[in-house]
């Protein structure tokens, strides 16, 4: 059953229109998206689901500015992405958005509060350390503040990830396949914890998924399938 905050979805927070991605390889291009067209509301949470090699990644990576579309226009927290340049498109995801992947993406050489710290850092907030600690203890490592990602586990290193990107309390959070590199314990934990969170923030939530009952807890669904959405 879905557990997004329905209540604040009032104002459309990512507007997609006629995306359409190639990519040059020896045998001619290779189509990734045709025509998507999508809007997400403030505080809705949004799955996005498919087989493998349906374009779901690639849809989340041009949603959230990592990546250009081809052809079209994304809206993303009221800025039109494609008349951004690079720092432009940086400083849009540094104060706006959050990001969590199945690989973790944990820098080696920092501790687990050092690795929630650093997006506070990067904007400047000067209460950093202390954001840190709170959120550390709100996913349940406020005793593990001092280990590195090679001490902890895969499910604790998940849950360092999911409280630096909430630290900033971003308006959007992207995750790529969240628990698809769990067991099915620490999955679950890594899951409840992630809409938990995106309910308290109110934060807009949108995720690529194969997993049919995570998918479920989304206020709603898309389906691609050859880079379309065939079903929303």
């Amino acid at each position: 059953m879905p557990t997004a905050n329905s209540d604040s979805a009032t104002n459309i927070i990512i507007n997609a229109r006629g995306l359409n991605h190639h990519v040059v390889t020896p045998g001619g291009n290779l189509d990734l998206l045709n025509d998507i067209h999508l809007s997400v509301q403030e505080g809705e949470s949004l799955a996005i689901v498919g087989a493998s090699g349906s374009g779901k990644t690639t849809l989340l990576s041009i949603l959230a500015g990592l990546d250009s579309a081809s052809e079209g226009s994304v809206d993303l927290c009221s800025k039109k992405l494609e008349e951004l340049d690079e720092e432009q498109r940086a400083s849009l995801r540094r104060d706006n958005v959050g990001f969590i992947f199945q690989q973790f993406l944990l820098v080696p050489a920092l501790s687990a509060l050092e690795n929630v710290m650093l997006p506070a850092e990067l904007k400047g907030l000067p209460n950093a350390k202390e954001l840190a600690e709170e959120w550390l203890a709100k996913v349940g490592l406020a005793e593990r503040h001092n280990h590195y990602p090679n001490q902890l586990s895969g499910g604790e290193q998940q849950r360092v990830a999911i409280a630096r990107a909430f630290i900033c309390q971003p308006k959007v959070l992207f995750a790529d396949e969240p628990s698809a590199n769990l067991d099915n314990n620490n999955g679950q934990i890594i899951e409840d914890l992630l809409f938990e969170l995106n309910q308290q923030s109110g934060t807009t939530l949108v995720l690529v998924t194969h997993e049919q009952k995570l998918a479920a807890r989304c206020l709603r669904q898309i389906t691609l399938q050859a880079g379309r959405i065939i079903q929303s």
